[in-house]
């Protein structure tokens, strides 16, 4: 059958069979493609009377890792009722909830599997007004609760990773009952209670006739969650492009026209549903609140949306990509100014990274092909078993596999976007932007969040990939191999609350693409992420000195936040354990040049006005945003 005429499925199995020497223990270092030091390590395994071997082997972390992804031990289909767990986890005695509600037993574990828990109290309210209930139960009782939703999420605002033993936590389950959605045409919004899914909300605004210009990937996140971590896909206004009205080039969060949440209420003493509208200034920290309250409900602006094309190529060399700021050719800045809309996907020990634009297109371009629903690369979604044997290596000891594993996933990039018709499409704006579903590979990445000038993005891209080449290849050299997932790429806009199209609408205070008041001329994010296997060895380390040199060389000129959702403020003991990030850097990032009643220290003091009894507090709040009394 000729190989135009194959099924995806087919081509994807042509693939993997075409790629099985590539992946044979027999295969050169040479093959791994570029700054792949070739040779033998410079010691081997333990021996007696050898040298120690010069890796941190697999310790503790790896193996929890390792045994999350496989499904050992507790899962999340394991659900014990309160009669239930008496017999089976003994000394776990169920919550005796408010009337109507009954809670059972389940395990947390994120998208990564680097947070996994014990068995947790978990109960799925049906109504906002048992929300209400819970809330108070919990302040009287001394209990925790934390909204649960998807759990696609690598930051702990949750609940902290490897904790088996943390109790008086309720998780709330929000997407069973919370999740109805409305769209009011007229008004161009969409109000959606907290539980309900991305997906969901964008297929309702697409249903209309709406949509929102550019969001995050996944479609299973909670518009609840999206929000508490400001949720961005990636955009910047191309050459000659006006905005569209009701859209923004930044966050999620800059979109909420009003939201209601469930809260300490001063006049009646107790917590209770409170609706905030975007002109309140106790609004602020609620736009982007970390999983510091519970959002029952928000109205969100949409926009009347053209159809998009998204092209992708995975010709363009790095040299090429990330030269030096005024190069010709085919530059990040180049895609910028043509389509607005770039993402860069770099597999490690590659130059040809899978380059994604999407721009405006009103009428379906001759060689677009078109679609009417998303998750269009099938490739990424399910995982090629030599893929799979790959990551089990690397997952059992053998951390230089990386150095086969990138080429792999590059080829099979390359081949599927031709063999599977999905290098230029055109479609809604969500059949685009939403492509990572849940089987997509799980992996941890740190995350960084560059404010620039537009004119200086390539600037700190240049910099940025010579940084991570060099440091990579270091690291190779000495048989060391921290990274084994891909570098990825998006830049946006920043929060603007005139996008919402309300005088007086407040700003997302906590929102990592706030913009930075002392410097106006930074109206661009450059958002940076590295993927590597939960537990690589010496991927703490090279966490810890990425993200110092971040820090250290874009001070002279741009501005650095931590994206909420992702790993940063790394330290020997893990990430989100460092203190001078805690309680310097973070701070400082939301403070240097802000009035002074919308700084850290505000927005801190509101949410803990809004929570005074710390019932949404999770370690990571405490660390970062400990009580005034600690």
């Amino acid at each position: 059958m000729p190989a135009h005429r194959l099924s995806t499925s087919q081509q994807l199995t042509r693939t993997a069979r075409s790629l099985r020497r590539f992946f044979s223990p027999r295969s050169t270092m040479a093959a791994a493609g570029e700054g792949v030091p070739l040779g033998q390590p410079r010691h081997r395994a333990s021996t007696p009377g050898s040298a120690a071997v010069e890796h941190e082997g697999i310790n503790r972390r790896t193996a929890l890792a390792a045994a999350a992804v496989a499904g050992g031990g507790w899962t999340l289909s394991t659900m014990l009722s309160p009669a239930e767990a008496a017999v089976r986890v003994p000394g776990n005695p169920a919550p005796a909830l408010p009337s109507g509600m009954t809670p059972w037993l389940e395990v947390f574990v994120n998208w990564s599997g680097e947070t996994r828990t014990a068995p947790l109290w978990t109960v799925a309210p049906t109504s906002v007004d048992q929300v209400v209930k819970l809330a108070r139960w919990a302040s009287t009782n001394d209990w925790k609760l934390r909204a649960r939703g998807y759990q696609h999420n690598w930051s702990p605002l949750s609940v902290d990773p490897g904790s088996t033993q943390e109790t008086r936590v309720l998780m709330v389950d929000t997407v069973k009952h919370l999740n109805s959605i409305s769209v009011d045409p007229t008004s161009k919004t969409v109000t959606a209670q907290g539980g309900a899914s991305l997906e969901a909300v964008l297929n309702a605004a697409n249903n209309r006739g709406l949509g929102i210009m550019h969001h995050p990937a996944p479609g299973d996140v909670t518009i609840g969650g999206a929000l508490a971590i400001a949720g961005h896909g990636t955009a910047v206004p191309a050459s000659r492009e006006t905005r569209p009205a009701g859209a923004t080039y930044g966050s999620l969060s800059n979109l909420v026209v009003s939201m209601e949440a469930v809260v300490w209420d001063e006049p009646a003493g107790d917590y209770a549903l409170r609706r905030f509208e975007r002109t309140d200034p106790e609004i602020g920290p609620l736009l982007t609140n970390l999983g510091r309250t519970i959002v029952t409900s928000v109205q969100l602006r949409v926009a009347q949306l053209s159809n998009m094309r998204c092209r992708s190529y995975i010709t363009v060399p790095t040299w090429e990509l990330f030269a030096k700021p005024g190069s010709w050719g085919r530059t990040v800045d180049s895609y910028l100014r043509s389509c607005g809309r770039i993402e860069v996907i770099l597999f490690p020990f590659t130059s040809f990274p899978w380059v994604k634009t999407w721009e405006f297109s009103r009428y379906k371009p001759l060689l677009s092909r078109w679609t009417s629903s998303p998750y269009n690369y099938v490739f990424s979604d399910n995982i090629p078993q030599p893929i799979s044997d790959l990551f089990k290596k690397i997952q059992t000891g053998a951390p230089a596999v990386a150095t086969q594993l990138g080429p792999a996933q590059q080829k099979i990039t390359a081949t599927s976007l031709t063999t599977s018709f999905v290098s230029d499409l055109w479609g809604a704006p969500k059949n685009l932007q939403l492509y990572v579903r849940p089987n997509t590979l799980k992996v941890t990445a740190n995350g960084y969040a560059i404010h620039c000038r537009r004119a200086d993005v390539q600037r700190v891209l240049h910099e940025f990939y010579n940084y991570y080449k060099s440091s990579v290849n270091n690291y190779a050299a000495r048989w060391r191999f921290p990274v084994n997932g891909p570098l990825e790429i998006r830049v946006t806009g920043v929060d603007n609350p005139a996008d919402v199209e309300i005088p007086g609408a407040v700003m997302p205070t906590l929102s990592p693409s706030r913009p930075f008041a002392d410097h106006p001329e930074w109206d661009t994010v450059v958002w940076l992420d590295i993927l590597t296997f939960p537990g690589t060895p010496y991927s703490l380390q090279y966490f810890q000195e990425c993200e110092q040199w971040i820090i250290n060389n874009y001070a002279s000129y741009a501005g650095v936040r931590m994206e909420w959702s992702k790993g940063w403020g790394y330290s020997a003991e893990g990430a989100w354990q460092n203190q001078d990030i805690l309680q310097n850097q973070v701070p400082r990032s939301y403070t240097r040049g802000q009035p002074a009643d919308q700084g850290w220290d505000t927005a801190v003091r509101t949410l803990e006005k809004l929570d005074p009894s710390r019932i949404y507090s999770a370690p990571l709040h405490d660390r970062l945003m400990p009580p005034s009394n600690g």
